[in-house]
């Protein structure tokens, strides 16, 4: 099987933003950055193509919030926080 599709979470000029193959999207705050992601990668998975969302944390450092088929759907925001996300 291959890897899964990357969704990637970041900041960028002091706004949010969502980075995919198919979509570049500007959000106000992170938290709807990520459940966008979230939603992004489920519906992908369904689909056939499994997604992982990960949080840019610098230019180099990358931690992953979410797996299709791994990590429950939707996400509890004690999930989320627990893992650093919001």
């Amino acid at each position: 099987m291959a890897d899964p599709a990357q969704i990637i979470v970041f900041k960028r000029r002091g706004k949010w933003s969502l980075k995919a193959a198919e979509i570049d999207q500007i959000f106000a705050d992170q938290s709807a950055a990520i459940k966008a992601g979230i939603e992004l990668a489920n519906e992908r998975g369904k689909n056939g193509k499994p997604s992982v969302v990960l949080l840019r944390k610098s230019k180099d450092e990358f931690r992953k919030i979410w797996t299709y088929g791994v990590d429950s759907y939707p996400p509890s925001v004690a999930e989320l926080s627990a893992g650093g996300a919001i």
